[in-house]
């Protein structure tokens, strides 16, 4: 199939590092690799490389000059994880400038192929590799698993890697990314982990010749409760006519830490909605692509759909692979499946457990000024003050010497706009820095539980706004 040029360039446009990272594993399940190694390489402190090297068939001569070949995709059979067929190329020059795979079949010596870009808006440009380096490269893989056959891609001149000179920057960006590694790909290859699949990530030093300790990828199932929120879940949702097919509605346990609640660490609320699966590969973490509108009380509801052949005509995936888009009939089919009480049960299992859960810690009640998802993480985690108004928060400005200000009669918790831009904030929302906002409410809730300040309350005060002030400028001074 013949593919514009410009068309295979943009379909890595919005690819991340570990969505970019997922599409090649999706190549290494292809070939039948059961090890994967994700390996940042560097040269004593500085990042110059990235490469990701499986066990599985590997290619021959024929094969990897067809998969290399810029504005041409390939054909995927039905089970197999490509779906554009340009996903090696797209998703890797969407990080780098030079794309390098080398490649050994069984029976057939090593093989190499290398492209790069010259100018972003210019087609890659193919580079001349020789047997001999396809057969080093083959040999000094050390990848932790034997290498009889597989394949190494490795990505240089990596256009997301740290430019700052030293090893702070490059460590701090290396721990980040492998974490967010190690939650998407243990989230988007869950089944496959569970069954066999080894994922692991290592930091490797040219210089000495030696990588460090591996971090496995561990599978963090979406559906991973130890037992349901409700006796009737999980339950089939039967689609209506025209696909015929079924998705399965399932029901969290209420406040559950899990890291499989809390995918990537965020509310667990937050992923809500529909889990879309294609040959056991995850295409989408939550949300409910316009069928409901996302409401906090149906945060423990997730629906797991695998698409066959009838819902497949009805779906479009997107070319990172990390959401999908349905068709009219679709959505109004899986409408139709969920209004049998199915959302209703789950916001009854979030609200019986608001009722019965104990919640010793006591603060004022906050009011406007914090996003929706906070606001009801204090619902869930505090009592509030019965006799205390909630107290709004938002900028005004105050004296330089104030940070914030605590306003009994107006039940508002100010913060200084002097120092707004400073600290991140915005004009354009009423909820910026939220985490700020959080923060400093956390430290003067407590003066807002009465009509007046005593004298030790103010003192107090006082002494923060100084230590405020003073961090503020220390974090000047070091940026």
């Amino acid at each position: 199939m013949s593919i514009d040029e410009a068309t295979n360039r943009a379909l890595g446009l919005h690819h991340t590092v570990p969505t970019a990272i997922a599409d090649l594993v999706d190549n290494s399940i292809d070939a039948g690799a059961r090890n994967v190694l994700v390996r940042f390489v560097q040269a004593g402190p500085q990042l110059t490389a990235l490469r990701v090297i499986d066990d599985g068939r590997g290619m021959d001569s024929a094969t990897i000059a067809s998969a290399m070949r810029y504005g041409r995709g390939r054909t995927y059979a039905g089970r197999e994880q490509g779906h554009f067929g340009v996903g090696l190329k797209a998703a890797s020059l969407s990080q780098a400038d030079t794309l390098t795979v080398v490649s050994g079949a069984a029976e057939h010596d090593p093989v190499a192929r290398r492209i790069s870009v010259v100018d972003s808006q210019d087609a890659p440009v193919p580079e001349e590799v020789t047997p001999e380096f396809a057969a080093a490269a083959f040999e000094r893989a050390n990848p932790r698993f034997p290498l009889h056959s597989g394949t190494i891609v490795e990505w240089r001149r990596v256009r997301t890697f740290p430019r700052a000179d030293g090893s702070a920057a490059g460590s701090v960006w290396v721990e980040t990314v492998i974490g967010d590694l190690q939650d998407h790909l243990g989230m988007v290859f869950h089944r496959f982990i569970s069954r066999g699949l080894s994922i692991r990530i290592d930091v490797f030093d040219e210089k000495i010749g030696r990588a460090g300790a591996p971090r496995a990828v561990r599978a963090i199932d979406p559906f991973g409760y130890q037992r349901t929120g409700d006796i009737g879940y999980p339950r089939t949702l039967e689609l209506t006519d025209p696909t015929g097919s079924s998705a399965i509605a399932h029901i969290w346990p209420a406040r559950s830490p899990a890291p499989e609640y809390k995918l990537g660490g965020l509310p667990g609320r937050d992923k809500q909605g529909f889990f879309v699966y294609r040959n056991n590969r995850l295409l989408q973490a939550g949300g409910w692509n316009g069928v409901v509108r996302a409401r906090p009380e149906w945060g423990l509801a997730r629906v797991a759909i695998d698409l066959d052949d009838a819902l497949a005509d009805h779906v479009t995936i997107n070319p990172e692979k990390s959401g999908i888009t349905i068709d009219a009939t679709v959505a109004q089919s899986l409408h139709t499946a969920m209004a049998d009480g199915y959302l209703t049960d789950a916001e009854e299992v979030a609200r019986a457990a608001r009722r019965v859960e104990s919640r010793p810690v006591t603060v004022v009640e906050p009011g406007a000024g914090l996003p929706d998802e906070v606001i009801d993480e204090f619902t869930d985690t505090f009592a509030f003050v019965e006799a205390a108004d909630a107290v709004q928060i938002g900028w005004r400005v105050l004296a330089a010497d104030r940070f914030f200000e605590v306003d009994l009669e107006g039940r508002s918790l100010w913060l200084n706009a002097r120092y707004r831009r400073r600290v991140g904030g915005r004009r354009t929302t009423g909820i910026d820095v939220p985490l700020l906002r959080t923060l400093v409410f956390l430290l003067a809730q407590e003066m807002f539980d009465g009509v007046r300040h005593s004298s030790r309350q103010t003192e107090r005060i006082d002494a923060w706004q100084r230590v405020l002030l003073a961090a503020m400028a220390a974090d000047e001074e070091s940026a």
